[in-house]
């Protein structure tokens, strides 16, 4: 906020048009992403500094095999949480607990217990069925990380409702700090187990489960004194709501775990281990460019839109929804722009020579990405109005699709069909359920700003294209700088918005 003779004045809304209260929810959730991508920043940091000196201290089949574990994790976790997490926050009710400390404490109690007693159970039965997979799913290399697997689903499953609670309470600050903090000790702890167990999978892992059992042994012991923890508090009738609200979304989690894991399974089937380190790079590199736009607005986003409906109604949240969904467009269209000029030298420079053939699919990966991510605005009617069986359903449909897609596409086209299967499976999830969602909450499409943002995009990736040198850092620098900062000056001569946008910041800085 400026002030002009001692009156606070909002910044501008731009782009989109709205007023009022809306106006300071824009405010709001533009400060609490902020913070967010602070973090997310920071977060990134670390991950220039580990990405190159994991690529280049693990085999390429090696870290194949860490983002194989990973993806076996994920899918794991998805079932395990019960979807309480998501619970978690449609149940949390600030207004009240601030004046019943008893539903406070029952409401933190039988959610935390809940997770850690479903996760628990899910991490024996994870190493009881595991020995009975066949080897063609579970390979040597694979179970002999089970038991390390089973220890980080329940870690990670009680570290997403410890974060969830973070959240719920907008502690901005305090989640962000320790993200940054997590991630540089992770960084040290893989580094110290290099030496003692070698450049193999078990190091990252064992590092993993040393900074993640410090960070959960942390949270839990400040909500203990805080006075939020009693087994005496647990509410059976608040899990059972919760469990029934989340049961579906665990459909729908596990779902999307599948449409964005089950490819690395298929590609180490077909195409081997070194394929799989090739395309772990690439999808790491796009899945990590698309965070700065899907974290800070996934955690932001969700609770503030929730709010607004619960207290200004159905047309404040369409306008909110419609001019924050504004906003990511044009900040996708940045990022897309970014990594089609630059993915090549990106991967020269972060990753070495080894993985050069991964820069090609970063721009195809990067795209569905960026598409699945504008559904947190074009599905929000589904949430809000507790559709998540609908929701379910179409990531469900989404995943077969996406395991068809790769079986047909991987043997003829190799990594390139892999890729393709990626974005044509995602853009037919988004649209589905945003096709779905705009029966309960239809948002205006902004079709002309669409239009300035492509247009910008093309011309910042000419100015790109033009810029060759021949050291991949210098390339990337030039590319990137170029095409940066021809999408900002194209915009600004497009969208009247984007100039009003610029004057104000001016305004503020003056």
């Amino acid at each position: 906020m400026t002030r002009v003779s001692g009156a606070a004045v909002a910044p501008p809304p731009a782009p989109g048009e709205t007023s009022g209260v809306i106006a300071e929810e824009i405010h709001r959730l533009r400060l609490q992403a902020s913070h967010y991508l602070a973090g997310l920043a920071g977060s990134f940091a670390f991950g220039l500094i580990s990405f190159p000196i994991f690529t280049r201290v693990f085999p390429v089949a090696q870290y194949g095999l860490i983002d194989l574990a990973q993806k076996t994790l994920l899918l794991l976790w998805g079932g395990a949480k019960l979807g309480l997490q998501n619970a978690a926050l449609r149940f949390y009710d600030g207004p009240r607990f601030e004046s019943d400390a008893t539903a406070r404490r029952a409401y933190f109690s039988t959610l935390l217990l809940g997770v850690l007693v479903s996760s628990g159970a899910a991490a024996l039965l994870f190493v009881t069925f595991a020995r009975f997979l066949p080897r063609s799913v579970m390979d040597g290399a694979l179970a002999a990380l089970v038991s390390v697997l089973a220890v980080l689903l329940l870690l990670r499953s009680a570290g997403s409702m410890l974060w969830t609670f973070l959240r719920v309470e907008e502690r901005t600050k305090t989640y962000n700090a320790l993200l940054v903090a997590s991630k540089a000790a992770t960084l040290g702890a893989v580094c110290l187990w290099l030496p003692v167990l070698g450049r193999h999978a078990r190091s990252f892992f064992a590092g993993a489960i040393a900074v993640e059992s410090l960070l959960v042994a942390g949270l839990g012991v400040w909500l203990l004194r805080r006075g939020l923890l009693a087994p005496s508090a647990f509410d059976r009738t608040l899990l059972g709501a919760s469990i029934l609200y989340g049961a579906p979304l665990v459909v729908y989690e596990f779902s999307f775990n599948v449409l964005g894991s089950t490819d690395r399974f298929l590609i180490r089937h077909f195409l081997g281990g070194e394929a799989l380190g090739l395309y772990s790079v690439a999808y790491g590199l796009a899945q990590h460019a698309n965070e700065f736009l899907i974290t800070p607005l996934s955690l932001a986003l969700t609770p503030i839109y929730m709010r607004i409906w619960n207290t200004e109604g159905r047309e404040s949240t369409i306008e909110f929804l419609t001019v924050s969904f504004d906003w990511f467009l044009m900040g996708a269209a940045a990022i897309l722009t970014l990594a089609v000029a630059g993915a090549r030298d990106l991967v020269l420079v972060l990753a070495s020579a080894k993985y050069a053939g991964a820069g090609a699919l970063i721009p195809p990966l990067l795209a569905g990405l960026l598409v699945y991510t504008a559904h947190l605005f074009l599905a929000a009617g589904l949430l809000i109005h507790k559709r998540t069986v609908t929701m379910a359903g179409i990531l469900l449909a989404s995943a077969v699709v996406n395991v068809s897609l790769n079986w047909l596409l991987l043997p003829r086209l190799g990594l390139a069909g892999g890729a393709c299967a990626a974005l044509l499976s995602f853009s037919l999830c988004t649209v589905w359920l945003a096709g779905a969602s705009r029966r309960l909450l239809p948002l205006r499409w902004p079709g002309r700003a669409c239009g300035r943002y492509a247009m910008a995009a093309a011309a910042a990736w000419l100015a790109a294209w033009l810029i060759e040198t021949r050291h991949p850092a210098w390339n990337l620098a030039g590319k990137s700088t170029a095409a940066l900062g021809v999408y900002l000056a194209a915009l600004y001569a497009l969208d009247a918005r984007v100039r009003r946008a610029a004057e104000w910041l001016i305004e503020r800085r003056a």
